[in-house]
């Protein structure tokens, strides 16, 4: 049996399967459909094999641990069994400990750390475009294909606010779905539009992480191919992306609770950047505040990504960000807003670094050059009469009335003329 590229594939429970606890590993080539003994042991198989994607991909093992069932114990067996069963070789994630790991599966940053892709401005994306595209496809391989219809041809467009990376003809259907669905920017014409919170965006989420959410109840027959037609692309994504109609509804392997909303507030407590999409995906309330302070989704994200210090108070935003704070961005939080919340006016109520007050800062200034109040009204504009221009031999009996008067009777003559060739043009039937 051919061993799986982990780096390309995605795990889900299957789907019209005949046998009971059946999971399914999907890959831009084929499908295989393995069956577990119990449905809490399909689950620690899914689990497991999640991990194991997350480690192929990002080199590093960023576990969660399933929630305790009768048949954890199973768990770390699976672990070691997971690399032969899928690749034909030894996993190095059975060196791991269970006590390392944490509670779903994701690109996840550990609460408290930096994100694992902090930049400066020296990266250079806006003098070599050609290096953003790199480093999106190198942080997925399955960033090469379309999200879509898994295309290999022009595959440069993204959509910013999904996360995900598309060819040029998908990118279109995108666009004309409208900005509330999709954001498309262009990865080698619209550099300067790429924030480094945009940017963490698409290399935290990806093809493979994106449709895990977005295609998980999805036959894969029903999925488009580079050749389909545009009426072919428009129904699939329309009914991924508009009316969510492959979106796991809850519970799910994806969540233990038992809401969208609850969802969206637990994966931003926990800087789970998937869990987050997982919670838009299901429609959640981007502007919800959590219950016991009454804290904003934004300003959770922020705190969750980069605590404050040890005795921080809460603190207004200021008006003039510091020059000496290092800007490192905050994905989810990004995510968040441009997935529709809306940034509070009023003082967070916990408090925030640093860099988090100072993205604020950049984000609220950001949204103030779009939405800037309109002057104030001034008078009406007046047309008033020209002075006479008088050349040789000119009367100074031409008043500045006299002149209007002509000219108002010489412009009404050219307006009828320009009705009547107007008119002979209809009844020719000429279509222009």
């Amino acid at each position: 049996m051919e061993p799986i590229d982990l780096r390309m594939a995605s795990v889900r429970e299957a789907r019209n399967a005949e046998r009971r606890f059946c999971f399914e590993v999907i890959t831009p080539q084929f499908k295989r459909i393995y069956q577990a003994t119990s449905e809490d042991d399909m689950g620690n198989w899914i689990r497991a094999i999640n991990n194991a994607l997350q480690s192929a991909v990002e080199g590093r093992t960023s576990m969660y641990p399933p929630p305790p069932t009768s048949s954890e114990a199973d768990t770390p067996s699976i672990r070691r069994d997971i690399g032969s069963v899928l690749t034909g070789k030894s996993s190095s994630v059975s060196h791991h400990s269970h006590s390392s790991a944490a509670s779903n599966v994701t690109r996840r940053t550990t609460v408290g750390a930096r994100p694992s892709y902090v930049r400066n401005d020296s990266q250079g994306y806006e003098d070599n475009p050609s290096k953003l595209l790199q480093a999106v496809r190198d942080a997925d391989q399955g960033n090469n294909w379309c999200a879509d219809c898994n295309s290999t041809s022009k595959v440069e467009w993204v959509s910013i606010n999904l996360g995900i990376v598309l060819c040029i003809e998908c990118s279109g259907i995108h666009r004309s779905l409208g900005t509330h669905i999709s954001k498309i920017r262009s990865l080698t014409l619209d550099v300067h539009s790429f924030s480094n919170d945009i940017v963490e965006i698409l290399l935290q989420v990806g093809n493979r992480v994106s449709n895990m959410v977005w295609e998980a109840t999805l036959d894969q027959s029903q999925k488009p191919i580079a050749s389909s037609t545009r009426e072919q692309r428009l129904r699939f994504i329309t009914a991924k992306y508009a009316d969510r109609a492959f979106v796991q509804s809850l519970p799910s392997p994806l969540s233990r609770f038992p809401t969208p909303d609850e969802t969206l507030l637990a994966s931003i407590k926990r800087n789970d950047i998937q869990g987050v999409l997982y919670g838009i995906a299901l429609r959640a309330n981007v502007n919800i505040a959590d219950r016991s302070r009454s804290t904003h989704a934004v300003f959770l994200a922020l705190a969750a990504a980069d605590p404050a210090a040890p005795g921080s108070t809460p603190s207004s935003i200021s008006s003039r960000p510091s020059t000496s704070v290092k800007a490192i961005p905050f994905p989810v939080a990004e995510l968040l807003v441009q997935n529709g919340a809306e940034i509070p006016s009023q003082p967070p109520p916990i408090p925030l670094s640093p860099a988090a007050q100072l993205y604020l800062n950049q984000r609220t200034a950001r949204l103030s050059n779009f939405s800037a109040p309109a002057p104030a009204a001034s008078p009406p504009d007046t047309l008033g009469s020209l002075p006479a221009i008088r050349g040789p031999g000119a009367s100074s009996e031409h008043t500045p009335s006299t002149l209007d008067s002509r000219e108002r009777e010489k412009l009404h003559k050219r307006g009828s003329a320009g009705a009547r060739f107007a008119g002979k043009v209809a009844s020719l039937g000429i279509d222009r």
